[in-house]
């Protein structure tokens, strides 16, 4: 539906760029008549205070006309007609500046004089625009088969008129130049247009031509590569000026072409960022399900690791209770099987406070200089029962005079503890465990590796996350809350170290650790 509308668009664009352009004249011809009534305004204004028919008229008039030229530039010529009245009879004067003053009755008129009263009373037939409630007329005089002398250009005329009877008496007027017609009436009004849609790549690509009724081209900023596609007259006063534009550098069907391309273009951003935008949603979504999932099983799986040790507790205890063993030897037995579920009930419902800590971000370390082989050798005595009983064959190698490292002693021993209580519970068949501690250049190495099931090499980058369980039917037979791994890790890089894995699925699984020395034990390796 968006290309077809894009489409259709193109087709339109011609039509729409065109109207756009007439409006744009429209604003074009308001500037050029605001621009002249401004100069008819500063130059023919206060000629209406001064009395054409007075004695004292043309030496007034020489004065202000002179006093106008050296002010205003543009103006070539400024003029007076006027009519006195005696008895009976009516005389006209002209007074015209141009290279100097010049009082002319009527009957010394030139052609040249005799002229702009033929324009005066045409202009003044057919249009007029208004400024401060004046009313000022203009006129472009071209002639091309006039004599050499006769004086073509824009005109702007003001009607005079008789202050006790209202009567018209006479007009003013002022001959323009034409670098002002070109250069600042027309360009400077085309200009404003422009730089106020300038953030429109195709208003710097318009070609103007503006001609007159004679079609003399006054003003044109360049050619149009293919042809003008719209002519049209301009309203009055300007209506004997014709406007043609067209485009610089390109045509129309090229610009609606680009201006489709530039609208698909933006709207298949639009459509890549919206399914980015759904392809995000779909995947935090799945996230979300995941984890909720993960949450699931978490509470699943610790509802049974608790309740496992809770019966065994509840078991040998209502049996003790009972006085239903006679044997000392049973009795320590019993006693020693409490003892460890009672510890491994501690450990799970630790490593969910841990984790309620860190979740929360209030987890706190103690860090202090201390010996990892010692941390070792009492969580090994810990498991000590547990490996005894279910047929492990543990071999140490922990190196004599580790130096010392920075450590929580608790947080390090609940790490060590998960990394061996996973190796116990998925060694399966091959009950073989071993730990080794040893300096490794400026840290601390502790290996714990397994016979066990191993972990696939695509899960492994995964398994230090929270909640998260390798989907292996082998891992599933063993009941575990999540949590072990993403705690080893927390603790390990608060420490700042680092814990890897290397394992293959049926070889089994090792975890090593790197703490760094303190510092004057690092100084003294290096």
């Amino acid at each position: 539906m968006q290309y077809r509308s894009l489409t259709e668009l193109q087709n339109k664009t011609k039509g729409a760029f065109k109207d756009n352009l007439r409006q744009g004249l429209t604003i074009i011809e308001h500037q050029m008549k605001q621009r002249l009534e401004g100069v008819a305004a500063q130059t023919l204004n206060p000629i209406g205070d001064i009395q054409l028919s007075s004695p004292a008229a043309a030496e007034e008039l020489e004065k202000y006309f002179a006093d106008v030229k050296r002010a205003h530039p543009e103006i070539e010529e400024i003029f007076a007609f006027g009519q006195r009245v005696d008895k009976q009879d009516t005389d006209s004067y002209a007074y015209v500046y141009s290279d100097k003053f010049v009082k002319i009755p009527q009957a010394g008129f030139t052609p040249p004089q005799s002229d702009l009263l033929f324009l005066f009373d045409r202009a003044r037939m057919s249009q007029s625009f208004l400024d401060a409630n004046r009313k000022y007329l203009f006129a472009h005089h071209s002639c091309p088969a006039c004599p050499p002398g006769a004086r073509q250009g824009a005109y702007l005329f003001y009607p005079l008129q008789y202050p006790i009877t209202g009567r018209q008496g006479g007009f003013a007027g002022v001959l323009l130049s034409e670098g002002f017609v070109s250069d600042d009436l027309i360009a400077g009004s085309i200009d404003k247009i422009v730089n106020t849609y300038h953030a429109n790549t195709a208003s710097s690509e318009i070609a103007f031509t503006i001609s007159d009724e004679s079609e003399r081209v006054l003003y044109s900023n360049a050619a149009a590569q293919d042809r003008y596609f719209l002519e049209i007259n301009f309203e009055r006063p300007f209506s004997n000026w014709k406007a043609a534009i067209g485009l610089k550098n390109t045509n129309l069907d090229e610009l609606a072409r680009d201006s489709f391309m530039h609208s698909a273009g933006v709207t298949l951003l639009v459509l890549v960022i919206l399914f980015c935008g759904v392809a995000l949603t779909i995947r935090a979504t799945d996230r979300e399900a995941r984890l909720a999932q993960a949450k699931s099983n978490f509470v699943s799986n610790v509802s049974h690791e608790l309740k496992t040790p809770l019966s065994l507790l509840s078991l040998f205890s209502e049996i003790l209770e009972l006085g239903r063993v006679n044997s000392e030897e049973k009795k320590a037995e019993y006693y020693r099987i409490i003892r460890h579920e009672s510890l491994r009930l501690n450990k799970m419902i630790d490593n969910i406070l841990d984790f309620s800590k860190i979740e929360a971000g209030r987890k706190a370390y103690v860090f202090a200089d201390g010996d990892m082989a010692e941390v070792i050798e009492d969580v090994l005595s810990g498991y000590r029962y547990q490996i005894i009983n279910s047929g492990f064959d543990v071999q140490t190698n922990i190196r004599p005079d580790l130096p010392p490292v920075s450590i929580d002693r608790d947080a390090m021993a609940r790490a060590i503890s998960n990394l061996l209580d996973n190796a116990i519970k998925y060694s399966g068949e091959v009950k073989r465990i071993s730990v080794t501690a040893e300096t490794l250049g400026s840290h601390l190495s502790v290996e714990i590796a397994d016979r066990g099931i191993g972990i696939p090499r695509a899960e492994q980058a995964k398994i230090f996350e929270k909640f998260y369980r390798v989907g292996d039917g082998l891992v599933h037979d063993v009941k575990g809350s999540g949590l072990g791994l993403s705690l080893v890790k927390h603790i390990i890089e608060a420490h700042h170290g680092t814990i890897s894995v290397e394992s293959e699925v049926g070889q089994g699984s090792r975890f090593r650790i790197l703490l760094p020395l303190a510092r004057r034990d690092a100084d003294d390796r290096a």
